[in-house]
């Protein structure tokens, strides 16, 4: 394993979708209580490994299903240009995965146990995610999965590591980072949605078709941001958190005049922004408050 494979393998542009939950969540706990940030950068490590993991395990398990090839975009392409054995990229899956754990079972045992069964949870979705005769990212299921688990339990369990408990305002706020990280997914396949039917697989995008699959991938972007605001309507969220109304031409320009190709990054650029920007307003709220 040499350095470059690793970082390969890691697929970096993929990991603002590990960062942002625990910006978004630290923020929120930051609201009733006094963050730790020892435990938040125990928390975003975890995140990235779990990440990194998991992107480890979808190269080993789609290359022994037979349905990846040098020619796609979206992989390290590590083994299948023969750089590396499958056998050593599930080693370091398994070993990422284990660290990860045991970090975790740091935190769980300052924050509560029940993180520990959380992460193991998490754990387990994500093998599930690449891994057995069906695995989530070849169904249409996709979306709802990572928009749960990347989404709405990485921002409370970052908020939990921070200040110790999960608020209304975490909850929400949580929802906002689904929606985006959910539209990656999208994007991703929307992208691959080609040659993800010639290989078996039934994806979002794939039961959508490319018009709808894009006016869906929008629909989401746009729900993101709008979401603090209608959070700040009903009293969970301050309206500091509306800041993320200010990315919504971005939104609504996802995907258009651009190759399908773009798509990815388009959608992981306004992610990362919109983590940003609600942090930033929940930061800001406090200041003035």
């Amino acid at each position: 394993m040499t350095i470059q494979a690793l970082w390969r393998l890691s697929r970096p542009h993929t990991l603002s979708a590990a960062i942002v939950p625990v910006l978004v969540g630290v923020a929120a706990g930051a609201l009733g209580g006094k963050p730790s940030f020892l435990l938040a950068l125990d928390m975003l490590v975890i995140s990235l490994l779990l990440q990194i993991a998991t992107n480890m395990a979808n190269e080993y398990f789609d290359f022994r299903r037979g349905v990846d090839h040098a020619g796609l975009t979206g992989i390290a392409g590590v083994i299948v240009k023969g750089e590396l054995q499958a056998k050593t990229v599930l080693h370091y899956a398994l070993g990422t995965f284990l660290l990860a754990f045991f970090l975790g079972c740091v935190l769980g045992y300052i924050r509560g146990l029940i993180l520990i069964g959380l992460g193991l949870l998490s754990i387990l979705v994500a093998l599930l995610y690449s891994a057995g005769p069906k695995p989530i990212a070849a169904t249409p299921y996709g979306e709802l999965t990572v928009f749960l688990l990347m989404g709405v339990l990485e921002t409370l369990v970052s908020e939990v590591a921070a200040v110790g408990r999960m608020s209304a305002a975490g909850l929400a706020a949580s929802f906002s980072v689904g929606f985006l990280v959910a539209a990656i997914l999208t994007a991703n396949n929307l992208r691959d949605r080609e040659s993800d039917q010639e290989r078996g697989r039934r994806t979002l995008a794939i039961v959508l078709g490319e018009v709808r699959g894009l006016r869906f991938l929008r629909a989401e972007a746009l729900l993101a941001l709008l979401w603090p605001a209608m959070a700040a309507l009903l009293g969970l969220l301050p309206w500091a958190a509306a800041l993320t109304l200010l990315l919504l031409p971005l939104a609504a320009g996802i995907g258009r005049g651009v190759p399908l190709r773009r798509l990815l990054p388009q959608t992981s650029r306004l992610h990362l922004l919109n983590g940003v920007f609600l942090a930033a307003g929940l930061a800001l709220w406090l200041a003035v408050r």
